[in-house]
């Protein structure tokens, strides 16, 4: 049922988690594309890792090259060489700048196909034909950049949040059974581990929600968060089951199509590498596959919860 305010005014309320999954299957139903576009960029942030392991292997084998050719009848030199090169902190330093930058341009990979997939995923869940893909890509991204930035600061925080009210529980809980617990603390001490889940995965399905408010209603990092968390507070309940279900199923999906890779190479134990890297890299793809419509599928939901009017109309500024 609609909500109304004192004045009077109908004030939306988000969908159920059933209706939303029903507007994301619709909306990639309608689309497909996008799940391959999903793939794709998936496929490219893996590979902008590579140059950091292939400047780290460079290094390594040219400080054992080195280090042979100094002393050539040392059999450990070639060894000794490699462990100098590891340990120096300018190999640290390089190789270790170099996975950075390839995070941040993962990252910001993810964030401009987020600001055109968003748009062309909501155009498509509305039932209307346009393409919005390319236009959100681009002119739309900046407002993106900032809540996902947003996002990613308060996804730190509520990890750290988790991790460390974690591990004050489980230090409690190993004082505690020398004989010392009581039910309070007992109580206590459950409701800190619950706290310890809820909060991480309620702020990152927050961040979500802005992220897909940015790249639909254009709003800058602070109002697209007010926005979601309004809308959070409204049905926290869905949109932490959503959250779970999907970072579930983001876990599984990918993993059981990994497993099938090791049973198909299994029936041909003494194939070749050559023979059995076939299966191998279509299974691979098809797991970076469903991993992509699941990620895809999880971001149309958390729009249709964060944006979309069900049981009135909503105004921009009670949205």
């Amino acid at each position: 049922m609609p909500a109304r305010s004192a004045a009077g005014t109908v004030v939306a309320v988000p969908p159920s988690l059933l209706a939303a999954l029903g507007l994301s299957f619709r909306g990639i139903l309608r689309s497909p594309w996008l799940v391959a576009s999903g793939m794709g960029v998936a496929l490219l942030a893996k590979a902008l890792s590579w140059p950091a392991w292939a400047v780290a292997a460079a290094l390594v084998i040219r400080g054992a090259a080195s280090a042979a050719h100094v002393r050539p009848y040392d059999p450990m030199a070639a060894m000794k060489g490699a462990e100098v090169v590891l340990g120096s902190p300018a190999f640290a330093w390089i190789v270790g700048g170099l996975f950075l930058c390839g995070l941040a341009a993962r990252g910001l990979l993810r964030v401009a196909w987020l600001a055109g997939a968003l748009p062309q995923l909501a155009t498509e869940m509305a039932g209307e034909h346009a393409h919005r893909f390319a236009t959100g890509a681009t002119w739309g991204l900046p407002p993106v950049l900032g809540a996902a930035a947003l996002g990613f600061v308060a996804d730190l925080g509520g990890t750290g949040f988790g991790v460390a009210l974690g591990l004050a529980a489980l230090r409690v809980t190993a004082v505690a059974s020398g004989g010392h617990g009581s039910v309070l603390l007992a109580a206590a001490t459950a409701a800190a581990l619950v706290l310890a889940v809820a909060v991480p995965v309620s702020l990152s399905a927050l961040g979500d929600a802005a992220v897909a408010r940015a790249a639909l209603r254009g709003e800058g990092p602070a109002p697209a968060f007010a926005g979601a968390a309004r809308r959070f507070l409204a049905r926290p309940g869905t949109f932490v089951l959503g959250a779970m279900a999907f970072a579930a199923a983001g876990a599984m999906g990918p993993a059981s199509v990994n497993g099938l890779a090791g049973i198909a190479t299994g029936f041909a134990p003494n194939a070749s590498p050559l023979v059995q890297a076939g299966p191998s890299l279509m299974l691979a793809a098809a797991a970076t596959l469903v991993a992509a419509a699941i990620d895809l599928g999880w971001m149309g939901t958390v729009a249709a919860l964060a944006c979309a009017r069900v049981g009135g109309v909503t105004s921009p500024g009670s949205a």
